[in-house]
């Protein structure tokens, strides 16, 4: 297991902390970086099939999409 430091705002840091719960900041930040990667990574896969199929998806194609998986209106990023 690796071990980092990571600086964050002290208004951050203790937002992060009430989050945390008994999981402690380590855990918190440790399942946010695994949720960001998958997200990252199916997100590459929609637009590899989409450039597969036709081209980027229309506004409408991602219209629908949000209204089926409405957690797919909040962007990752």
């Amino acid at each position: 297991m690796a071990k980092i430091s990571v600086s964050l705002e002290d208004d951050l840091y203790q937002r992060v902390r009430d989050a945390a719960g008994p999981d402690g900041v380590s855990g918190w930040l440790a399942d946010a970086a695994a949720r960001r990667l998958r997200a990252n990574a199916l997100r590459a896969v929609g637009e590899e099939i989409a450039m597969s199929t036709g081209g980027p998806y229309t506004e409408q194609e991602l219209s629908e999409a949000q209204a089926w998986l409405p957690s797919s209106s909040t962007p990752a990023r």
